[in-house]
C-alpha cells in the first residue's frame, strides 16, 4: 500500500505489509543446493494512561525479540526439489507488563520457532510441507500464524500455565506446533490448498482444525476465494475456558479482494458462516467491506480507504452460542488488519467479536522510506456485547537503512460502552504511546 525500503518482518504486526527488499545471508549456495540464514529482531516502548488488568492507574512496558531461521534447499532435477526450516527465538517482557494483563514484566523465553520440511514439483504446481511452520488463509481474517503470545499475567486463574514467552504486542512467535499444509498451482486462475494445523498455545486451548481453500485469481480484477474449515479437536477447560464452543465448529469462508480492473482502487470483502459444535450449538457470523483509493499522481501519494465489518455477538435467552469466533486471526495489510485499533484490539476491547467497526484511514509517503499514516476507528456493540468506543491512531514508518526501521505511533482511546468503562474503571481518554524500533538481516 505504500513504499518504504526495508524488508517485511512477518514476525510483527506492523510491519506485515511491507515490500521486501533486503536479502537473506547466503551461507553455502552451489548449483543445486543452498543455505540461507535470516534474523529478525524488534524491540518497542510503551506507555498507556489507563489499563484493563484490574487494577487503575497508567503502565510503562517493554516487550523485545530476536529470531534466527536456517533456510535450506535442495534441487533433485528439473521436477523435484525440497527445502527445510529451523529457527529460534528469544523473546520477552520488561517493566509493568502490558496494558491488558496478558504479561506481568517478567517473562523470558527461548524456544523452537520454525522447523518443517518441504518437497516441491514442478516449479510449484504441488507443494507440500509439514512441521512447525506459519500459514495464512486469505487475508488473514481468520487464519494469520498461531500468533497470541501471551506470558504470566493470567496463570493465577487459568487451567495451566499460558506463558509462550510474553512479547504480547510484538507476536513474533506464530508457528503452529504441528501442520501439514498441501498448495496445488496449476497454469491457468485456480489454486488451492489443503490443510491441517495444530496448536499448542494454551490460551488457545491447543486447537487442531482441517481445511480447504480454493482461489480464482485474475491478475486484473484480482481474486476470489471459498475456504470450509472443521475445527477437529479442543482442550476443553484448558486455558481461560474461552473457547470450548468451537470444538466440532464448521466454518465457511467467502472473500475476494482486488481493484476490479480500475486502476489506484483496492476493493475487499469476506462473509464467515460458523455454526455446529460438539459443545454448545454455534450460529454466528462476520462480515466485512473495504474500500480505498490512492491518488498516485498527487503530492505525498494519499491513500484513503474506509472499511465495516460486523461481529456477531451472544444473544440472551437462546440455546445457542451467536458471538463470533475469531479463531487465529493476525495482520497481513499492516496497522488495523485484522488487530482493529491499537489499543480497543491489544487491550481494552473489542476483540473481533460481539461489535460492529468502522475504520476510515489516510496514508501519506513524503519520501519513499518514509509513511505517515492516520486512522479513526469507531466501534459499536452488537447483541448482548456493548464496547462502544472511538479511538484514533497516528503513525510513521521510517525506512532507516535496508536494515532498521524506526515506527513511532500515538493513540488515543475512548471508551463509552458498559464493557469497556467496567473495565477501564472511568470515562477518560485514554492515551498510548509507542515507540518501536526492528531489525533485518
Amino acid at each position: 500500500m505504500f513504499k518504504i525500503t526495508i524488508k517485511p518482518i512477518c514476525a510483527a504486526l506492523f510491519l506485515a505489509s511491507l515490500p521486501a527488499v533486503s536479502q537473506a545471508v547466503m551461507l553455502s549456495e552451489a548449483d543445486n543446493s543452498s543455505v540461507a540464514f535470516n534474523l529478525e529482531a524488534a524491540a518497542s516502548a510503551m506507555s498507556l494512561g489507563e489499563n484493563y488488568s484490574g487494577t487503575p492507574g497508567s503502565k510503562k512496558w517493554q516487550e523485545f525479540y530476536l529470531k534466527g531461521d536456517l533456510v535450506a534447499t535442495r534441487q533433485l532435477n528439473a521436477e523435484h526439489s525440497f527445502y527445510g526450516n529451523l529457527g529460534l527465538i528469544t523473546q520477552g517482557t520488561l517493566g509493568d507488563g502490558d496494558g491488558a494483563g496478558f504479561t506481568d514484566g517478567t517473562e523470558r523465553k527461548t524456544q523452537l520457532e520454525n522447523a518443517s520440511i518441504g518437497w516441491v514439483y514442478q516449479g510449484g504446481l504441488v507443494d507440500l510441507s509439514i512441521g512447525k511452520q506459519k500459514f495464512v488463509l486469505g487475508d488473514g481474517f481468520l487464519i494469520a500464524g498461531d500468533s497470541l503470545n501471551v506470558g504470566k499475567g493470567f496463570d493465577s486463574f487459568s487451567n495451566g500455565s499460558l506463558n509462550r514467552g510474553g512479547a504480547y504486542y510484538l507476536a513474533a512467535s506464530k508457528s503452529f506446533e504441528n501442520s501439514v499444509v498441501l498448495k496445488v498451482d496449476p497454469e491457468g486462475p485456480l489454486r488451492g490448498d489443503l490443510f491441517w494445523l495444530k496448536s499448542n498455545n494454551q490460551i488457545q486451548q491447543n486447537t487442531a482444525l482441517a481445511g480447504a481453500n480454493i482461489e480464482y485469481v485474475n491478475e486484473q480484477l484480482g481474486t476470489v476465494g471459498l475456504s470450509v474449515l472443521k475445527v477437529t479437536d479442543v482442550d476443553l477447560g484448558a486455558g481461560l475456558a474461552l473457547y470450548d464452543n468451537r470444538k466440532g465448529m464448521d466454518v465457511v469462508s467467502l472473500r475476494g479482494q482486488g481493484s476490479a480492473g480500475v486502476e489506484n482502487l483496492f476493493l475487499s470483502f469476506e462473509y464467515v458462516k460458523e455454526s455446529g459444535g460438539d459443545q454448545t450449538k454455534k450460529d454466528a457470523n462476520a462480515w466485512t467491506a473495504e474500500a480505498g483509493w490512492t491518488f498516485a499522481d498527487s503530492p505525498w501519494t494519499p491513500i484513503i480507504n474506509f472499511r465495516h465489518a460486523q461481529f456477531s455477538g451472544n444473544k440472551t435467552g437462546t440455546s445457542k452460542d451467536e458471538s463470533f469466533d475469531p479463531l487465529f486471526f493476525g495482520v497481513t495489510r499492516g496497522f488495523g488488519t485484522w488487530f482493529q485499533g491499537e489499543i480497543a484490539a491489544n487491550y481494552a476491547g473489542p476483540f473481533n467479536s460481539g461489535n460492529d467497526v468502522n475504520r476510515l484511514d489516510l496514508t501519506l509517503s513524503p519520501q519513499e522510506n518514509i509513511a505517515i499514516g492516520v486512522q479513526y476507528w469507531q466501534f459499536g456493540a452488537k447483541d448482548s456485547s456493548d464496547f462502544k468506543a472511538t479511538e484514533m491512531d497516528i503513525y510513521a514508518f521510517w525506512g532507516v537503512n535496508d536494515n532498521l526501521s524506526l515506527i513511532p505511533l500515538i493513540g488515543v482511546y475512548k471508551p463509552k460502552g458498559v464493557n469497556n468503562l467496567a473495565s477501564q474503571g472511568n470515562d477518560n481518554s485514554n492515551t498510548y504511546l509507542q515507540m518501536m524500533a526492528v531489525m533485518t538481516y
